[in-house]
């Protein structure tokens, strides 16, 4: 039987990959991870042109960084001030960078779909899915592993940080993208 990559245990939610993400000490491949899905984002939306007109780009990667960051802090914040958790701001940071995973796929999948193929309507769906379901599930399971907690407790914690998240940096990336789909 073929053991799965890390990627694939995150994406399906796997205990113990979480479980490694925290155990990490530097916040290397959570940058790569939550970065690199803004940054392909970003080239979808202004491709070379980014490069050397870089206004748009930079938004988008401040907007998007920002938006993690604060997305761990009011998490955090929301923990320690409700369920008392000691839980260091570096470590609910690392996960939540990893919980960007779907947005990752959702830019390649933009851009295969959409632009290589011409077809928005996969590319919709899977927009949709992502943003809707798989990172807010994403979010709930790094809270769960972060703070010891249950996956109610979880949802609970993550629910009103994702929705501004949401309407704050969702908002951005779907003008970004938008006019891909």
């Amino acid at each position: 039987m073929a053991t799965m990559t890390p990627v694939a245990r995150t994406l399906r939610f796997d205990h113990d990959t979480w479980r490694s993400y925290q155990a990490q000490a530097s916040l290397g491949w959570a940058f790569v991870v939550a970065m690199g899905a803004y940054a392909i984002l970003a080239f979808d939306r202004f491709g070379i042109q980014g490069v050397t007109a870089p206004r748009g780009t930079v938004r988008l990667l401040l907007t998007g960084f920002y938006g993690w960051l604060w997305l761990a802090a009011a998490a955090w914040v929301i923990a320690r001030l409700v369920l008392g958790a000691d839980t260091p701001f570096a470590t609910v940071f690392r996960l939540y960078g990893y919980a960007h995973l779907p947005l990752v796929i959702l830019a390649v999948v933009i851009q295969v779909f959409s632009v290589a193929f011409r077809a928005s309507g996969p590319a919709l769906l899977v927009a949709l899915f992502a943003g809707v379901f798989w990172m807010p599930a994403l979010l709930v399971a790094a809270t769960s592993q972060a703070f010891a907690i249950d996956r109610r407790r979880a949802l609970a914690v993550v629910a009103a940080p994702y929705l501004v998240w949401l309407l704050v940096v969702g908002r951005s990336l779907y003008i970004q993208v938008g006019h891909l789909l």
